[in-house]
């Protein structure tokens, strides 16, 4: 008999787990459902799963009256502490964080930070949540569960010659992906725009300010903290952007410019983009 993969569902609203599993199902893949962080935790130090979906409104406990975020942050900051292997694209273990309470950029962005490995929103859509759990486990490595059993070795950045960033150009659904010191990361065009500006300007050998970036003059910019965490999982704890108090940003002098697919780049559809790519065309520094 063909194996299946197991997910571990942590949703307390009865109704809205039942889809959980349902979605599941139509992509080949079992469901467990717990419904608060104390047996969410005592499941998954008792068995493997192949991928969690997590609300992050839960209660406590099974004898807890209220729910609150918190214990759902808490439970995805736990679960990823003890599985953060990472294949060089994304986590070997997707955390898929569904949930209304997201909704902010800004909470989004810790959420991200926390370890989730991608956001859906609710109310469910339940086209786009099977089509984001088959992304996760195809970039995981798991499109069968026998991949499940052969945990892909842990891949290192290449920083011999300094950090090298380029851009193929490849698409991944909305994403594009990116090859720092070697390693693919896939950006939003949000983030994309932000790393080409930041690598204009690194050609030019000068500074950004950050209304030049995106943002407007009375606030702070949240564009560069994005990109940071979107690149944080393969630069080993090199940050390799610096700012001053002024609102100027740069690439350290350790970033090198490698080839950008400016054709491909410009089949996106996005202006911006494709006149930033454009001035990266056959140089390198």
């Amino acid at each position: 008999m063909k194996e299946r993969h197991t997910a571990l569902i942590v949703e307390d609203h009865t109704e809205i787990a039942e889809d959980l599993v349902d979605i599941l199902q139509s992509v080949d893949c079992d469901g467990v459902v717990v419904n608060n962080r104390d047996d969410a935790l005592s499941a998954v130090q008792s068995r493997s799963f192949c991928l969690i979906l997590l609300d992050l409104q839960i209660k406590s406990s099974g004898g807890s009256i209220k729910a609150h975020v918190e214990y759902g942050r808490a439970l995805l900051r736990k679960i990823r502490q003890a599985d953060s292997e990472h294949n060089g694209s994304t986590f070997c273990l997707p955390i898929l964080v569904v949930s209304g309470f997201a909704r902010e950029r800004d909470e989004a962005v810790d959420v991200m930070k926390d370890g989730a490995s991608y956001l859906i929103q609710k109310p469910l859509d339940s086209k786009r949540v099977s089509e984001e759990i088959r992304h996760a486990f195809q970039a995981s490595g798991r499109r069968t569960h026998e991949l499940c059993h052969q945990r892909p070795p842990v891949q290192r950045p290449n920083f011999s010659e300094g950090v090298v960033i380029s851009i193929p150009g490849d698409r991944l659904r909305r994403r594009t992906r990116v090859l720092v010191g070697g390693m693919p990361v896939e950006l939003t065009d949000s983030s994309l725009k932000v790393l080409l500006r930041l690598l204009v300007a690194h050609q030019a050998r000068s500074p950004v300010h950050k209304i030049e970036l995106g943002a407007s003059s009375e606030q702070g910019f949240k564009g560069v903290s994005i990109l940071r965490n979107e690149l944080k999982p393969v630069l080993a704890g090199i940050d390799i952007i610096e700012n001053d108090y002024q609102g100027n940003y740069s690439f350290t002098n350790q970033v090198v410019i490698g080839e950008c697919a400016a054709e491909r780049l410009r089949k996106i559809g996005n202006s911006e983009i494709s006149k930033l790519a454009e001035q990266l065309v056959g140089r390198k520094v």
